[in-house]
């Protein structure tokens, strides 16, 4: 086994490029680090400075060519990023020219392809790409060209790991040689503090997690990204002392300025001086590791001070300040790396006292940022003295405001069209006046009205989950000792599906609540959010959520490409998520936060194949699949794998996304090969194009035998029965043990069939509340999430986790649409 790395600086460019000093200094910082023996261990690394574009394509494509696969090769860039018109990515070389891209830079599609093409199954592609004005000649920089770096550069075994998001600058900090994200790397590395389990190792995904803390306490608005797939983020890429005084004592500074909030209090001062005394460490070298750990917060602070000056200045100026001063101050907040949230929190204050010596009693502080009106008084209550690892945060929209005269407390996200704990309905289509006044109660902070509502409510309409976490919140407000969870479904784009995983938390939350002792005596309150199985909405779901301290973790999120989206923050701020119904492989080692209850997709194609293969006796299947869908893609590849290892084979593969995707022409495709077998993995958006695929596959008379995933396990297909006959379907649970109390529960509560979605969401809630009465603390549910130790019974059977934040012992069953005897329904039958 070979470690490889070729390390690759370009600072200087022909005019229509900035120059970039820090990008020689960072491939020297890396240098040093991977070639260190006790650290990276590399036994060849590479250096190109300012490399002509002939020279560097060739030096990228010699590192991938000839390797075996248990090789390390590590590419790293510093240097500029360059977007065309349809999103596709160059790095720019020493030569390159805007105006002719194909020629003078070395493109992303060529990295993917001498990537793709190698042997090698641990490749780890570090970008600390600046993109700022990097757009190619004749294209307006705007918001809307974004990079797909995982479809571009992403891969199986492949880690790529970015300073930025392709919308972003990446920012080179004051006074320091290198690029912000470079130093945290090397430092991660240099210093073993990147080695987050203290196993010895430093992962991918650990570099990745330090480097981004890092960088975010200092640079807000930076976001570093990591795109891997499996075991990519497990790749080891350096290694770290074990039992070292100087890691111990770094740790500990960790601890304190973290809990401190950026600084170290008298408490934590006093265990560092004990800690001073052991036997190895010298007060120099103390001294250094509490000023590289308090660095980041000394220089967010120093921004902080300097846009306040600024602000106050130019407030004092005109009031209020115009469009053009505004536009200004936008400027200036994006040298700064400063987010719109962290500039709420400077100017709000400011802007408060600056109203009350104008006498105004209200004001609106953001425009064109946050669109809060903040009242005098209420406005220092929303907005001052919260602080959150170190770093002074924001709350995208928490504010509490409690009255005398109310019963309980009132609590509003300003997300509140998309976030609710009560005082907004989201599934809008259930509802009559008892509800609507619940929810009018509930947000007035009149929880006596509210829990007489909802209870009203729920005896004309118990199928409702929406008005049953309500009302156990209305409740648990009521009683005031109170534990804070969150749940995100798809309400806007798929309501039935949305239902189904609420009843599974409604109902957990309700038997927990209704339980003499509780959780330790305190009561559950869930907040509800709909991000519409959208990718960026899930993620701004995910902030707030991160950002509201008071909740403890997250059920969710429904489809696996916004649980990974989502996922990003979830990690970055610390926060459990536990997805219900995330089936792809992506969700694995994705996160130590990011947990499901359901089973992932490799189990799922396993038991297709085995039942395809051995049961029915048949060898050539086809796929039918939505491309670029995490969950289709998935299976799609996994069931492949399965079936080749069965000695069978996938022949051929039809994407239901294309335009043109016609079911006729698929199906007389697919039977002129010979195929036997369709397996069917659509998503929501593809469901009609399956039905028409099987209404063809009837239509043709060939007796082809229908397999699919567990998407299909659904009404829709039993309301469509006389054509999906015969289809046999993988789910994650059936209803088979009538004595299961979740089961008689559900019936109780409902009045609905349970479906597995209820039974894995439910499961999701009960696994939390088990972490719950153990350790009520985020990190605390994390730890004891994954402590081997740690089970809890649920609806599917036992809840514990493996370290990938998969079930351990996960089980898959089959089902088969048939005719309800005697009638013309259809129903899904077990398969022994």
């Amino acid at each position: 086994m070979a470690k490889i790395a070729l390390l690759i600086g370009v600072s200087k460019y022909e005019p229509g490029l900035t120059p970039l000093p820090a990008a020689t200094k960072d491939v020297e910082a890396m240098q040093q680090v991977l070639e260190n023996p006790d650290i990276g261990g590399f036994d060849e690394v590479k250096v190109l400075v300012n490399p002509p574009r002939q020279e560097m394509e060739e030096a990228i494509e010699m590192l991938f060519d000839d390797r075996q696969k248990d090789d390390l090769l590590l590419l790293f860039f510093s240097g500029h990023g360059i977007k065309d018109e349809e999103g596709n990515l160059y790095f720019a070389t020493h030569n390159t020219r805007k105006n002719l891209l194909q020629s003078t830079t070395v493109s992303a599609k060529v990295v993917h392809q001498v990537m793709k093409n190698s042997r090698s199954k641990r490749e780890v592609v570090i970008l600390d790409c600046c993109f700022s004005g990097a757009f190619a000649e004749g294209l307006l920089a705007r918001n809307d060209v974004s990079v797909d770096i995982k479809s571009q550069l992403g891969g199986e075994g492949r880690a790529v790991l970015t300073s930025s998001t392709s919308t972003q600058y990446s920012f080179e900090q004051q006074g320091a040689d290198t690029s912000i994200y470079t130093r945290y790397i090397v430092e991660g590395l240099e210093t073993g503090a990147a080695d987050r389990d203290e196993d010895g190792w430093i992962s991918v995904d650990e570099l990745h997690e330090y480097a981004t803390k890092a960088v975010q306490e200092a640079t807000p608005a930076m976001k570093p990204e990591i795109y891997a797939i499996k075991e990519g983020y497990k790749i080891n890429v350096a290694k770290a002392p074990i039992d070292d005084p100087y890691l111990i004592y770094r740790r500990e500074v960790e601890y304190w300025v973290k809990r401190g909030n950026g600084e170290i209090s008298d408490s934590g001062r006093e265990v560092l001086d004990e800690l001073k005394r052991k036997p190895g460490l010298t007060s120099k070298e103390t001294e250094a590791i509490e000023d590289q750990v308090l660095e980041p917060h000394r220089e967010y602070q120093r921004k902080w001070k300097r846009y306040k000056e600024r602000f106050i200045i130019e407030i004092q100026r005109q009031y209020p300040i115009s469009d053009d001063t505004r536009a200004d101050l936008k400027r200036f907040q994006k040298i700064l790396g400063f987010t719109d949230e962290n500039i709420a929190l400077i100017e709000a204050p400011i802007i408060a006292k600056q109203s009350l010596i104008e006498s105004k009693g209200v004001v609106d502080p953001l425009p064109g940022l946050i669109k809060v009106k903040y009242f005098i008084g209420a406005c220092i209550i929303g907005v001052m003295g919260i602080l959150s690892s170190g770093t002074l945060g924001y709350v995208i929209g928490r504010s509490v405001v409690p009255t005398p005269e109310e019963s309980c407390e009132k609590e509003t996200y300003t997300l509140n069209d998309r976030i609710s704990l009560g005082e907004k309905i989201l599934l809008t289509q259930d509802k009559n006046p008892d509800k609507e006044a619940g929810v009018k109660a509930f947000l007035d902070g009149d929880c006596k009205t509210a829990i007489e509502k909802f209870e009203s409510y729920r005896k004309a309409k118990p199928t409702d989950p929406e008005a049953l976490i309500y009302l156990n919140n209305a409740k648990a407000r009521e009683n005031g000792n109170r534990l804070k969870i969150a749940v995100s479904v798809p309400i806007g784009t798929n309501p039935y599906v949305a239902k189904e995983m609420l009843r599974g938390v409604a109902q957990a939350q309700d038997e927990v609540n209704n339980n003499n002792s509780g959780i330790n005596g305190k009561a559950l309150e869930v907040a509800i959010a709909n991000d519409d199985n959208d990718r960026s909405t899930g993620r701004n779901i995910a902030k707030a959520f991160v950002t509201d301290k008071n909740v403890l973790a997250v059920v969710g999120h429904q489809s696996s490409d916004v649980t990974e989206e989502a996922g990003k923050e979830y990690n970055s701020g610390e926060l459990v998520a536990i997805s219900p119904t995330s089936t792809s492989m992506i969700i694995s080692n994705f996160s130590r936060y990011v947990f499901r209850t359901v089973p992932n997709d490799k189990l799922a194609a396993e038991k297709l194949a085995e039942y395809m293969v051995t049961n029915l006796q048949n060898k050539k299947a086809a796929v039918f699949y939505h491309f670029g869908h995490a969950y289709s893609e998935s299976l799609k590849e996994e069931f492949a794998k399965a079936v080749k290892d069965k000695y069978g084979e996938v022949l051929e593969t039809f994407d239901l996304s294309k335009l043109n995707f016609n079911a006729n022409t698929a199906v007389k495709k697919a039977i002129s090969q010979n195929i036997e077998v369709l397996m069917l993995i659509p998503n929501s958006i593809t469901m009609d194009k399956v039905h028409e695929v099987v209404k063809e596959v009837k239509n043709n008379q060939k007796q082809l035998n229908l397999l699919g995933g567990e998407v299909l396990d659904r009404p829709y297909v039993l309301e469509h029965g006389k054509q999906f006959e015969g289809m046999v379907v993988a789910t994650p649970w059936i209803d088979s043990n009538p004595k299961s109390n979740f089961v008689k529960n559900s019936k109780t509560l409902w009045e609905a069939p349970v479906s597995w979605r209820m039974a894995t969401s439910y499961d999701a809630t009960q696994a939390i509340i088990g972490a719950l009465k153990i350790n009520n603390t985020r990190n605390g549910i994390q730890k004891t999430l994954h402590s081997s130790s740690f089970s809890v019974d649920g609806a599917t059977g036992k809840i514990q986790f493996s370290q990938s934040g998969d079930r351990i012992n996960n089980s898959i069953f089959l089902i088969k649409v048939q005719q309800k005897p005697g009638t013309d329904k259809y129903e899904f039958v077990p398969i022994p």
